[in-house]
């Protein structure tokens, strides 16, 4: 399996790049409708399918050598306190440049819409140890704390989150499809909002809302029809792709307060985890971009970015190693992760949201310091 090398990004388009996973978004016009069935949520649970799973095949192919899309940052690997997070954290760029993403818009029957800047893709690749044991995890954590509580794991270790809802969800059933080699099954589908405190009273909050997409891959070998004996088709592969629907809050007729003294800001991530058939390790793969949507400069979230999504991989198992002692001794945790302890000797980052959520920007006018969440 291939890392991607330092050798420049090709001339010409990716043909696996569609309209879907992107940072321009959906629009709630573009959503199943409440209540929909399995089969009428199907079409779009395998189109974001069908770009996700090649998109984020080429950071670090199964199949091939070819990685040429990305391109590494910085010299070497970020590390942290080998105690708290015992793997290297490697960090890649992409650009999708302004052209490619109008001829995206073209092909998809959107021909003529505005792009006004390229999409920077910031990516991290990390690979852990299967085990429950300090400075890693074990396959059932990585799977039950991404695939099936999402949402409410990021709540849990990032500091910074003061509010976080599903705020819609699609019955997927036993929806299943082909892609990349793979059958594909254990949809589920749920809109999901998430409010950072950056700042305040100077600082608004942001508000992040985002389609999320989960699904597994599956054994096509042992195809049943038995509740109970799908469960344990399952390979130890899944995926979560999250997509910024920028007007859903706002055809909604309660917000549930998600934006109320809020920024609105967007971000799209694609995320891969699995085990390595030769290695039994843990391939963690993180792939996204973001809009901050305010005045700070494009390129100065572009600098920020990569060193806030490999603290993501220090967080959660700084957290998930409190989590773990916590149910040792009968107790909830409570305690928030503490400082990022990194080997490395560098210029202090600024504190930002942790990614895959967007970096916060200075807003034009203070929101009142009476402001909640």
């Amino acid at each position: 399996m291939a890392s991607p090398s330092s050798t420049p990004q090709p001339a010409g388009d990716d043909p696996t790049l569609g309209p879907l996973v992107r940072l321009w978004g959906l629009r709630a016009s573009q959503l199943p409708a409440a209540g929909e069935t399995p089969d009428g949520v199907a079409p779009l649970l395998i189109s974001i399918l069908q770009e996700a799973v090649p998109f984020i095949d080429t950071v670090a192919p199964k199949n091939s050598t070819d990685s040429r899309w990305w391109k590494p940052k910085g010299s070497s690997a970020k590390t942290f306190s080998a105690a708290d997070c015992a793997a290297p954290v490697a960090l890649f760029e992409r650009r999708v440049d302004v052209a490619e993403l109008e001829r995206i818009a073209a092909r998809s029957g959107q021909a003529g819409k505005k792009v006004e800047a390229a999409e920077v893709w910031s990516c991290r690749r990390s690979l852990h140890q299967d085990a429950a044991a300090k400075g890693t995890a074990s396959w059932h954590e990585f799977r039950d704390c991404f695939k099936d509580r999402h949402v409410e794991t990021e709540d849990a270790f990032t500091p910074s989150v003061v509010g976080a809802r599903q705020a819609a969800v699609w019955d997927c059933g036993s929806v299943e499809a082909e892609e990349a080699g793979e059958t594909w099954g254990h949809f589920t589908l749920s809109m999901a909002e998430m409010r950072h405190r950056i700042g305040r009273p100077v600082l608004k909050d942001r508000t992040f809302p985002v389609l999320q997409m989960t699904c597994a891959a599956m054994d096509k070998d042992a195809a049943t029809d038995d509740a109970a004996a799908v469960s344990h088709r399952e390979k130890p592969e899944f995926l979560v792709v999250s997509i910024t629907v920028d007007d859903f809050l706002e055809s909604a007729a309660d917000d549930g307060g998600g934006t109320k003294g809020s920024v609105v800001a967007a971000y799209v991530s694609v995320e891969r985890i699995r085990k390595l058939p030769a290695t039994g390790e843990i391939e963690w793969i993180m792939a996204t971009a973001s809009d901050a949507r305010g005045v700070l400069p494009k390129w100065m979230q572009a600098k920020a970015v990569p060193g806030q999504i490999a603290k993501d991989v220090f967080k959660f198992l700084v957290w998930i190693a409190q989590e773990r002692a916590a149910k040792k001794n009968g107790e909830a945790a409570t305690s928030e992760p503490p400082a990022t302890a990194s080997s490395q000797s560098a210029a202090p980052e600024p504190e930002l949201p942790p990614l895959p959520l967007p970096l916060p920007t200075a807003d034009p006018a203070p929101a009142p310091a009476s402001v909640s969440a």
